[in-house]
């Protein structure tokens, strides 16, 4: 079988393999497509934080079940599937406690270990959900991104029926306040400083689409939602100017939730937070249900994702997809490689 691995920062190389052998609990996959997210091009830029080259990326994934060990139960040759690509010890306390996205041995594929850039996939089927036989390839391979926005906007304790804003108008952030819309949410804004990507956040349904550099964010926050301002505020973007800005913007008595990844320590005024009884609620990628929810609230139509898939590259054409989204930053959404 073809696999691409990252030898090196900026190199990726085609290899031939075996296809994997089988235990006999495990289910071998045909990897139909995947999704290429930025933490994929951190992992290729050599800035990873916890990344060792060389690696097989790919945890976003759309796959059809090949064959099943013998003692595999649930999962049946043409099953269509994504993966959860959380490898996690299910014996810690986060786990024991149903919070394996921190388990403390958390391993991730495509990370941590060799992922589904590749044509067959060997993997333990509790790592498995089924999606419907008709989703479209490139809507499973987007399962994983939503299951983000749908872990995040649920770790806030006031979204239901409150302000919600989104920092970040990219995939997540997309993603985040479609799920905020889907489960329940009042009125959702998104904001961002790429117009583009904030005029598919007005098609996809959310209520205010606000370009910030051409107001403050605290000022986008008072004018949609008045004096009740934001009962949460999603920062997807990970930059510590802006977390300035969101700090400054938030309401006493409200949540502030970390989804985007700092690749740096921030400074901030601790007292901005204490006296002003903000909640500052960091978030790590999914659990089970979160799957789950992504999967219902895609089959229910309840997330839209006409432009989310903006480029689709053969697997052939790998490399050139990953120049294309260092040349053309700003007009990539999610781009997707087919087998």
């Amino acid at each position: 079988m073809k696999l691409a691995r990252v030898a090196e920062p900026f190199h990726l190389q085609f290899e031939e393999a075996s296809v994997p052998d089988l235990t006999e609990d495990q289910v071998l996959l045909k990897i139909l497509c995947f999704g290429v997210c930025a933490s994929d091009m951190q992992i290729y830029h050599g800035k990873h934080k916890y990344c060792a080259m060389p690696v097989v990326m790919g945890h976003e994934v759309c796959a059809i079940v090949e064959k099943t060990g013998k003692n595999v139960k649930g999962f049946h040759v043409g099953d269509k599937v994504t993966i959860e690509p959380q490898v996690t010890c299910g014996e810690c306390y986060p786990c024991r406690q149903g919070r394996f996205n921190v388990c403390e041995h958390l391993k991730v594929i495509g990370v941590h270990m060799d992922g589904c850039n590749c044509e067959y996939f060997a993997i333990d089927p509790r790592y498995l959900h089924h999606v419907p036989q008709d989703m479209k390839d490139e809507m499973v391979a987007l399962v994983e991104p939503l299951a983000v926005g749908v872990g995040s906007i649920k770790r806030s304790q006031m979204f239901k029926d409150g302000n919600v804003v989104v920092v970040g108008a990219g995939t997540i952030g997309n993603f985040v306040a479609q799920a905020a819309k889907g489960l329940g949410a009042g009125k959702v804004m998104v904001t961002d400083i790429n117009q583009k990507k904030l005029d598919y956040a007005k098609e996809c349904g959310i209520d205010y689409a606000v370009n910030t550099s051409a107001c403050s964010l605290k000022d986008a926050i008072e004018d949609a939602f008045g004096d009740r301002k934001a009962d949460v505020i999603v920062d997807c973007v990970a930059i510590p100017s802006v977390f300035a800005d969101i700090i400054a913007a938030a309401r006493p008595n409200s949540e502030i939730i970390l989804t985007g990844n700092y690749k740096a320590p921030v400074n901030f005024e601790i007292p901005m937070v204490q006296r002003r009884e903000i909640s500052l609620i960091g978030h790590m990628m999914y659990v089970w249900e979160d799957f789950e929810d992504a999967i219902r609230l895609m089959n229910e139509g309840k997330i839209t994702i006409s432009k989310t898939v903006s480029q689709v590259f053969p697997f052939s054409q790998y490399q050139e997809a990953l120049n294309f989204a260092d040349e053309h930053p700003d007009d990539v959404m999610k781009m997707i490689i087919k087998m």
